[in-house]
């Protein structure tokens, strides 16, 4: 029975390949390399990078125009070829990805610039610059990660670890990147410093900004400011979450600090940081929505 189903079956979607226009062609192959992208982030890197992936594509799509609807691919005679081996390129690349590497950002801005090249001309190019752009920030944003010192941003999320668990009534002192309290402490060092939810942050302000601009430059430059700072805000409850776990008694208190201190503990504070700045956005874009509609 399961051989008569697959026979029915390769000749149903063969005719449906056959059947498709240049147009569904080009779509379908941009969506198997998204989605390329993502079985490889999933098996080679960190949940952390893996998000920053995400965050990539989904804004790249959410900046991207859409063509008319009588859109056809007409690639340049040059640019055809420069895109199929850029493609060859990438896949050949992404097959021998074993951990993250600053190439490994490069690959999904290639593999675009390789799509767009099969689609349009050089010289039309500049019309899908947006995306192009958004996907230029993981390379941009792997350079930050590697090139930034971590020391002065440690030190003030200790600071303001430090004030927090003085608001919440316990008492605590800060010594340069430590956090000592009555039985113990915490060090923000490394990862916990919060760089990677401050750039993850302030990539969705970036992304924000292009898609749906506010009315005045000065209102997108607000944004990018607050986002870094709720990111820090956001990861210093994270220490100070840690920091109580880890002078308490509760059960499986080692477990519930390794949680907190990588893997899914520390996405979900990702994921309250961008879920209070994206209702902080559209709260402030309603605002300005009704106040056009009042005129």
């Amino acid at each position: 029975m399961k051989s008569i189903l697959q026979a029915m079956a390769w000749p149903t979607l063969l005719a449906r390949w056959r059947s498709l226009d240049n147009r569904e062609l080009w779509v379908l192959v941009t969506g198997i390399f998204a989605l390329y992208f993502l079985l490889v982030s999933l098996l080679t890197q960190s949940f952390d990078e893996v998000l920053n992936v995400v965050l990539v594509l989904g804004g790249a799509l959410l900046v991207h125009h859409a063509p008319a609807a009588d859109w056809q691919p007409r690639p340049g005679r040059i640019g055809r070829w420069v895109g199929v081996a850029l493609l060859v390129a990438v896949l050949w690349r992404g097959q021998r990805l074993i951990n993250s590497d600053f190439v490994s950002s490069l690959l999904p801005l290639l593999a675009w610039v390789g799509l767009l090249l099969l689609a349009v001309p050089v010289a039309k190019l500049r019309s899908f610059m947006p995306s192009l752009a958004v996907l230029a920030l993981l390379p941009v944003m792997r350079a930050v990660e590697w090139l930034t010192p971590l020391g002065p941003l440690s030190e003030k999320t200790a600071w303001l670890t430090k004030q927090m668990l003085s608001v919440c009534g316990f008492t605590a002192m800060q010594i340069g990147n430590k956090v000592n309290m009555p039985g113990g402490g915490v060090n923000v060092a490394d990862a916990c410093a919060g760089l990677s939810i401050i750039l993850q942050l302030l990539f969705v302000a970036v992304i924000f900004a292009m898609a749906f601009p506010m009315r005045h430059r000065w209102q997108n430059g607000l944004m990018l400011v607050t986002a870094p700072l709720l990111a820090i805000i956001v990861n210093s409850m994270r220490i100070t979450l840690l920091a109580l776990i880890n002078v308490s008694d509760m059960p499986y208190r080692t477990w519930w600090f390794d949680f907190f201190h990588e893997n899914l503990g520390s996405m979900l504070f990702s994921g309250i940081g961008m879920q209070i700045f994206v209702s902080l956005y559209v709260y402030w874009m309603a605002r300005q929505v009704a106040q056009l509609g009042a005129r």
